[in-house]
């Protein structure tokens, strides 16, 4: 049973803010994160790769499972060129991508870079803010998942990880955009509760670097709408930001705060702070020497970004149907 992982959520979220059908939850996350993601470059980058009821691009396995954006970037930007290649053709074949895909695909450093930097914008905008809530929702899930199989063993957790998965031993069933069918020959899946990944769970492949080695299934499942776990609270802790302000100053906490909304050159800074361009520099210095935030250039631009200190620190302070082909899994379980 995986931890709660930042990057995958956010990926998720960006999928589901573009989702019809789920309108009606977290209504005011949406308010919040529309408004926060409005003429944002690097969402706008990654949108096209998260269509609503798809996973074809598959930028959830390149990230990997490290529980931290930095982490998640770094193993990004060590993948081969053999494994981007193969994951923009699979994806073309799925669904249209757009140009600046090819340079993906040929692991062109500026472009996985900018691919990177975009998912550091997608965690602020539409997870940072909320984070203690949502590890918190998430823990509690997976300490529900791990109370099944201790207590009741692997039949009961796989018969009750989501209503639309079916388990009829051996094969574990649930429904998916395709027919497909995965054989684990015992290598086990990792089951990972998830507050966005929704409405229906979703399998994934991730496949190792190593010639020869067989992928591991990873199984997103969204979390239960019961009591502990319920994800209709979401709110965002923006509006009681003084904690972060009495620890920063007013000026200070405003200027981090303005560069967690994404990056974002000194000017920039300075017009969503509220603040000169002279003060922003200052600040942004400060912040800086205290590693709340990097500054690298990208292309022709110099952008401040928070880091993770800075991104827990803005967490902490308060800112803050029966006819869709089946995907199955032969003999799915096993301990890790």
């Amino acid at each position: 049973m995986a931890t709660a992982d930042p990057v995958t959520e956010a990926l998720f979220a960006l999928r589901f803010l573009q989702q019809r059908g789920e309108r009606g939850m977290f209504r005011q996350w949406r308010v919040d994160v529309r408004a926060r993601i409005s003429g944002s470059q690097e969402v706008s980058l990654l949108a096209p790769l998260l269509p609503p009821g798809k996973l074809a691009f598959d930028l959830f396995t390149l990230c990997g499972l490290t529980g931290s954006v930095d982490g998640a970037v770094e193993t990004l930007r060590g993948r081969t060129v053999e494994r981007l290649s193969a994951e923009v053709a699979h994806a073309a074949a799925v669904t249209p991508l757009p140009g600046w895909t090819r340079h993906v695909a040929a692991a062109d450093r500026e472009w996985i870079d900018l691919l990177g930097t975009a998912v550091r914008g997608a965690h602020r905008a539409t997870v940072a803010p909320y984070w203690p809530q949502i590890r918190a929702c998430l823990n509690t899930e997976r300490g529900r998942h791990g109370r099944a199989l201790a207590d009741f063993g692997v039949e009961r957790l796989l018969a009750s990880l989501h209503p639309s998965v079916r388990w009829r031993p051996p094969v574990l069933e649930m429904p998916s955009p395709h027919a497909r069918e995965f054989r684990l020959g015992g290598r086990g899946m990792v089951v990972i509760p998830s507050m966005f990944c929704r409405p229906l769970p979703a399998p994934m492949l991730d496949y190792p670097e190593g010639e020869g080695e067989a992928p591991e299934l990873w199984l997103f499942v969204p979390v239960a709408d019961v009591p502990g776990t319920s994800p209709a609270s979401l709110t965002d802790r923006a509006a009681d930001g003084d904690a972060l302000a009495t620890l920063l100053g007013r000026t200070r906490a405003a200027v981090l705060r303005a560069v967690a909304a994404g990056p974002v050159t000194t000017g920039g800074l300075a017009r969503r702070a509220g603040v000169s361009i002279s003060v922003a520099s200052q600040q942004a210095a400060v912040l800086r020497d205290a590693g709340l935030i990097v500054t690298r250039r990208v292309g022709k631009a110099v952008l401040h970004t928070t880091t993770t200190t800075g991104d827990a620190l803005l967490a902490d302070g308060g800112i803050g149907p029966s006819s869709t082909p089946l995907t199955t899994v032969e003999h799915p379980f096993s301990e890790r």
